[in-house]
């Protein structure tokens, strides 16, 4: 996450919630992550992978 710098993108699923997006040097919204994951879906973020 290092290499990456948050871009102004963001996206709204209305299962999994607002989607923030990060770039790389001159690549646009290369990644994206769910940080704040919608209402509900609690029970499946703890059988995600997590990077740390």
């Amino acid at each position: 996450m290092d290499l990456l710098t948050r871009s102004d993108t963001v996206t709204h699923c209305p299962f999994k919630g607002d989607a923030a997006y990060f770039s790389f040097s001159e690549n646009q919204d290369v990644a994206w992550s769910y940080e704040q994951p919608a209402e509900g879906i609690e029970e499946i973020v703890e059988e995600m992978p997590q990077n740390k």
